[in-house]
């Protein structure tokens, strides 16, 4: 028995000293790499450790434009992060096709998303884009839009309601604009509906919140960067807590979904034989995409592969697509001249009519897509993404060895100085074809961009234009607090560190 423990002992001790030697390597192969003070083996913890999390963006904002050059190096415990904000390293890392492996961040939501889009590689990655890449296409979209259009009209009413109840006092639109999306994620995901709207305390909507938030606290905890330490957690366990639950709800929706379709081919029903008997067809999920482009392709999804890629749908679509359409909402409720000039679009385009705006009208409304160009430079969804290097690469004549995480803070190219002059001002007009010319393409990139872009970018700008024309023709809004007053932190998305975005909801005259 003595024996055995010395030879674990001195496995532990040889896998101890390998580990170390490597880490060490590293760090002298890094060092040429400018950064903030940091410590063997814990990094940057002691500048962070004490930081509020509201105040976690400011001190990174800090760090950013402290390196000139836009690149800079920090250790998350035994971790190294390259960060980097300037076009052209932006560039080399989002125009690579070798380069497209997502950072060890997304690990952390691997036991929820699986080997979705957003977090596999390699074969499967391009196998399953190019699967899913028809449901985002243009003609498609339609499909998505009947659901934001429905969608829409109960969160109209919803802050009528609010309205009502005390017209003079503010609205938070923080939870009611999250709780709509969600309703429309679902909808256009999985083809059913968690009522968020009416119900917002619903099993699923919780486990969704609790997921977002355990994974923001994760990040921050290095000491919780191991599997095995992070599962034993108070934490951890709600995490799978939370997972489980999004996992059943997923996988009853698509056993439903294949015994339906069974159903409909044993009775010989076809879509235009429903539209005849039933009125007008359901629209298509992008569940119901999938399977049809799955049972056409050469090896069909498995029920875990079809869980995965509707999670991912899910993750990606709901969060973000709300903090879009909040943001927006309040940078034109800093922006009375600039919102007037939406309202004046959107009557020249729409009309009186309170109807919900046709996928025609909205492509018309050619300021207002500049209005969210720049509120999502401003704001963009997405503060950064990560990638890591699976081959040594040099960026400004720094080498960056393999397996080195890589951020790319968007919310910090979009505020660069040197590509948008006076960053802090509200500006759609930066987006005229005047004014961008000579701008670094790679200067602006909400939706990332390259072969890794964003698949969803058409269906989020049809979401936000359908909900911000929706409430801009019924309301004028107003913001309680200024832009320089609003603490924003940098979590999955970018949001306020409060929770609250405060509007006041004033009726245009024909509304009266």
């Amino acid at each position: 028995m003595v024996s055995i423990y010395l030879v674990l002992i001195v496995l532990a001790v040889i896998l101890i000293q390998k580990w170390l030697s490597n880490y060490m390597k590293i760090r002298k192969i890094l060092e040429t790499v400018p950064g903030p003070k940091q410590y063997p083996l814990i990094g940057i913890a002691p500048l962070m450790m004490g930081v509020p999390p509201e105040d976690r963006l400011a001190v990174f904002n800090d760090l950013c434009y402290q390196f000139k050059n836009g690149m800079f190096l920090i250790w998350f415990g035994t971790q190294p992060v390259i960060n980097i904000r300037k076009p052209h390293q932006i560039e080399k890392i989002l125009t690579s096709t070798t380069i497209i492996k997502k950072s060890r961040f997304y690990n952390f939501v691997k036991p929820w998303l699986g080997e979705g889009l957003i977090t596999t590689t390699g074969t499967r990655w391009f196998n399953h884009r190019r699967l899913i890449t028809p449901a985002f296409h243009f003609g498609v979209l339609g499909e998505y839009s009947a659901v934001m259009r429905e969608n829409v009209q109960a969160l109209i009413e919803l802050i009528d309601k609010e309205c009502n109840r005390n017209p003079k006092a503010p609205i938070n639109i923080f939870d009611i604009i999250g709780r709509y999306t969600l309703d429309t994620i679902c909808e256009t995901a999985m083809g059913v509906s968690v009522n968020a709207i009416q119900q917002p305390d619903n099993e699923y909507c919780q486990a969704l919140h609790n997921i977002t938030r355990l994974f923001t606290e994760r990040v921050f905890r290095f000491w919780l960067a191991s599997d095995f330490i992070y599962n034993k957690t108070p934490s951890g366990k709600q995490f799978r807590k939370a997972v489980k639950i999004m996992h059943k709800f997923t996988e009853k929706v698509i056993m439903d979904k294949h015994r339906e379709r069974a159903e409909k081919k044993i009775s010989g029903v076809t879509e235009i034989e429903e539209d005849n008997v039933y009125g007008k067809r359901k629209p298509k999920a992008f569940l119901d995409l999938l399977l049809d482009a799955s049972e056409n392709a050469d090896s069909p999804l498995s029920l875990e592969e079809l869980r995965e890629e509707v999670d991912t749908f899910m993750f990606a679509g709901q969060d973000t697509t709300a903090m879009g359409i909040c943001n927006a909402l309040f940078a034109l409720g800093n922006a009375p001249e600039i919102q007037e000039k939406v309202y004046q679009e959107m009557k020249e385009v729409i009309g009186d009519s309170d109807e919900v705006a046709t996928a025609s009208q909205l492509g018309q409304l050619k300021f207002l897509d500049r209005v969210i160009k720049e509120a999502l430079r401003i704001y963009p969804s997405a503060p950064s993404i990560g990638r890591c290097t699976e081959h040594d690469i040099v960026i400004d004549g720094h080498l960056i060895p393999k397996g080195t995480s890589i951020s790319l803070n968007i919310y910090q190219a979009h505020h660069d100085p040197e590509s948008w002059p006076d960053p802090e001002t509200f500006d759609p007009d930066r987006f005229l074809p005047e004014n961008s010319k000579g701008r670094h393409i790679y200067s602006y990139f909400p939706f990332s961009a390259g072969p890794r872009n964003c698949i969803g970018k058409k269906f989020a700008y049809l979401e936000l234009k359908t909900v911000l024309t929706a409430i801009l023709r019924k309301w004028k809004v107003s913001s309680v607090l200024k832009p320089s007053e609003m603490k924003m932190v940098a979590n999955i998305t970018l949001r306020p560190a409060n929770e609250k975005i405060e509007l006041y909801f004033t009726p245009h005259n024909n509304y009266l």
